[in-house]
């Protein structure tokens, strides 16, 4: 405990010390319990000591704390709403005060408050430049997509003749041995495909949305009947949970793509034989989709980087798939959250505003 104070208050007498430690008093918080809401009202002051936790704001992880981090002081400082969430990831310890406790004691002890300030400026410089980089890495990969799109997109046409020819040469051949090697083509065929969709997708912005109004049984019909033939009809049940007259406004290409790539990684997690449920329910201000299966579920120590780009977890793919999902989601002012448990199954919740044309 001491030596987590001395490193938090450069410089201070033993003192100074015990006045400090008798403001605080321990508390254990579980992996992934939130210590702080953003947007709520706080006057707890933290002092990490044990453990890790993440700052996370809008979705978005803005910096990892450690032993020695102060945690929550910048609410009641400025008697405003938190500004971010604080998350543990893994089971940690930390010492506790009440806003008064604690800038009373700063106000009482200007160099306490002085010693703290120069820690602290030296941690939110290295946040900052963290943050910078992820920013310049986004733009980064923002310029590799447009770049790629430009590219790939001369790309289809002679891939499009390739998989035309091999079609035909699928009705004529009867030798088994040459089918398969026509099957394999085929399959390469599609996975290049998809790659070049996922890039051409991650280079676009959303200003390319073509809003309609579709009734989800029917563009859930579409799915399926496009699903179906990648998939073994005996080992793997697809079910369709959807009211018959439910509508809603949202790009159907940009969409189909969505439930394709959900639907793959689902069929891909079940290894023996299972079942796939897609389903869609009024929320308020919009419709709540969903897919679920009971197959071998994600890690937990890898769900909260699904969503990174060519970040791959399943059998195959281009490690596009799920960033194009979260990308396309978001385009349509909404998101998506992921619940899984292994040897249990996942389900994606996907939460679609209603957007008129």
């Amino acid at each position: 405990m001491e030596e987590v104070f001395k490193e938090l208050f450069q410089g201070i007498s033993e003192k100074e010390l015990k006045e400090i430690k008798d403001l605080f008093t321990p508390v254990h918080f579980l992996k992934g319990t939130p210590l702080i809401k953003e947007g709520e009202l706080g006057d707890e002051v933290y002092i990490l000591s044990k453990g890790s936790v993440v700052v996370i704001k809008k979705g978005q992880i803005l910096a990892e704390l450690k032993s020695g981090d102060i945690i929550g002081e910048m609410s009641p400082l400025e008697k405003k709403p938190r500004s971010a969430t604080v998350v543990a990831i893994e089971n940690v310890e930390l010492f506790e005060t009440s806003k008064d406790s604690f800038f009373n004691l700063l106000k009482t002890k200007p160099m306490l408050a002085v010693a703290l300030l120069k820690t602290l400026s030296g941690r939110i410089r290295k946040i900052d430049e963290r943050i910078v980089d992820r920013e310049l890495q986004e733009e980064r990969l923002a310029t590799l997509g447009k770049l790629g799109a430009t590219i790939v997109h001369d790309l289809k046409s002679p891939l499009s003749a390739i998989k035309g020819y091999t079609s035909l040469l699928k009705e004529d051949v009867k030798d088994p041995k040459l089918k398969n090697y026509i099957r394999t083509i085929e399959d390469s065929l599609n996975f290049i495909f998809n790659f070049i969709e996922d890039i051409l997708e991650f280079g676009r912005d959303k200003t390319s949305l073509n809003i309609q109004k579709f009734n989800i049984s029917w563009f859930f019909n579409d799915i399926v009947e496009m699903f179906r033939g990648s998939i073994d009809s005996e080992k793997i049940e697809l079910l369709v949970n959807v009211p018959p007259e439910l509508y809603s406004h949202f790009d159907p290409f940009k969409m189909k793509r969505v439930f394709l790539n959900l639907l793959k990684n689902s069929s891909e997690a079940i290894t023996d034989a299972g079942k796939i449920e897609m389903g869609a329910t009024e929320a308020r201000e919009g419709i709540k989709f969903y897919i679920r299966d009971n197959g071998k579920g994600i890690p937990e120590n890898i769900i909260d980087r699904i969503f990174d780009p060519f970040f791959t977890y399943g059998k195959s793919g281009s490690g596009l798939g799920m960033t194009v999902v979260k990308k396309v989601v978001e385009d349509h002012n909404g998101k998506i959250e992921v619940e899984s448990k292994e040897g249990k199954g996942t389900t994606y919740n996907i939460f679609i505003r209603n957007l008129e044309s």
